[in-house]
């Protein structure tokens, strides 16, 4: 429902449907890899295709990942980010704002898990990378 159809499965209709969740693309983000939870690579995912969307802030994003433990994980997508987007100066701000936790990469998402990626692009050969964030439905 915000936009990470790239990560939709086929799981039928819920009944009842869910409302909008009064969270913040960075509170969910947060929300779906505090390590109680136990979050698989699919929450880890899902958290950095939130974290880059345009309304995120580094600060909150930072805050809440000290305050919930999961700096570690933020670090490791804010690096990932960067290596992807360099242009993008909110990586950079969020890597400032993280405490210079030590990442086990082994153990997360490889970096390409969180881009779309293709060799050959319109006739283009080359490698096109693009980060997964969340986009509005295409009108019809």
């Amino acid at each position: 429902m915000r936009g990470c159809d790239y990560y939709g499965r086929d799981l039928g209709t819920r009944q009842p449907p869910l409302g909008e969740v009064p969270l913040s693309n960075a509170e969910l983000a947060i929300a779906i890899i505090v390590p109680p939870l136990g979050p698989a690579a699919r929450e880890v995912r899902l958290a950095a295709a939130l974290l880059g969307a345009p309304d995120v802030r580094a600060d909150e994003a930072a805050a809440l990942a000290v305050q919930e433990n999961c700096a570690e994980i933020v670090r490791h997508i804010a690096l990932c980010g960067r290596r992807f987007e360099p242009e993008n100066s909110f990586w950079p701000a969020l890597l400032a704002r993280l405490p210079n936790v030590r990442v086990d990469a082994d153990r997360l998402p490889h970096p390409t898990r969180f881009v779309e990626m293709t060799g050959i692009d319109r006739g283009k050969v080359g490698v096109f990378t693009r980060w997964i964030r969340p986009r509005r439905p295409l009108a019809a």
